[in-house]
């Protein structure tokens, strides 16, 4: 399913769909969940269903309603390998910002190679964010993907927002990011965002990883320096924490 905005871009939690038909079978209306971004990045909530056009496979659908989703538990996921060192305190600073963002619906999982620690609810996730600030990056692979398919497994809440803090690098994964698209689809998991800590602008890992997260239906931000990572954490956690729900009618 893929929609189309008028003026801004939607991003679709792929596979986060339900069909309900009516008692007679002659009403079939589709419910996801999009998030909707303005030019400047930013969430916009004034959206109304007369601002969209649908379509669902290659047939045409009327957008019936928009509302505001409820805001979504949030688990971050920090890279703690040895190619963060650069970047570990913009990392750990856009981590309590984001974290700061999402409440009381929160959790933390650190990785390089594997899980080294996790932590779920405010107070234990404030604790481990920290306490990270007094760590250094280690030295070790970086398992990307399969720590987000690890975590995407476990999530317990269908209503979850997979938030990746690290450069994009992966050299550690069994999983491919192609392979990891997949495994996320076939199980409706969770949909990705990424805050791609690089300023090299490295092409390549960016690409892997935003395969993911656009497969996903999540929103990618990458910003161009230190100084930008703030802005950028802002952004990602408006678009996080500002979902809507649509329903959709096949127009036969």
């Amino acid at each position: 399913m893929r929609l189309r905005h008028l003026r801004y871009v939607l991003v679709i939690a792929c596979g986060a769909f339900f069909i309900a038909l009516s008692s007679f079978g002659q009403e079939c209306r589709v419910t996801t969940t999009v998030r909707v971004l303005n030019e400047h990045g930013m969430s916009d909530l004034s959206l109304t269903p007369e601002q969209l056009s649908a379509r669902i496979g290659s047939g045409s659908a009327k957008v019936v309603s928009v509302t505001q989703g409820a805001k979504p538990v949030t688990i971050l996921l920090i890279d703690i390998s040895s190619s963060m060192k650069e970047m570990w305190a913009q990392s750990v600073a856009a981590a309590k910002q984001i974290s700061a963002g999402a409440g009381d619906r929160v959790a933390v999982v650190v990785f390089r190679e594997q899980i080294v620690d996790h932590a779920s609810g405010r107070e234990p996730t404030d604790k481990l964010v920290d306490r990270l600030a007094t760590l250094k990056t280690s030295m070790g692979g970086t398992a990307l993907y399969d720590t987000l398919i690890d975590t995407a497994g476990a999530a317990k809440n269908p209503n979850t927002a997979l938030v990746v803090i690290s450069d994009g690098e992966d050299n550690a994964s069994r999983h491919s990011s192609d392979q990891t698209v997949d495994w996320f689809l076939k199980n409706r998991w969770p949909p990705v965002f990424g805050l791609v800590l690089d300023y090299a602008h490295s092409q390549t890992r960016r690409g892997y990883f935003k395969k993911i997260v656009a497969g996903t239906g999540g929103v990618l931000a990458y910003p161009s320096s230190a100084s930008k990572v703030a802005e950028a954490a802002s952004e990602l956690s408006s678009a996080i924490n500002m979902p809507f729900t649509i329903t959709l009618q096949p127009v036969w």
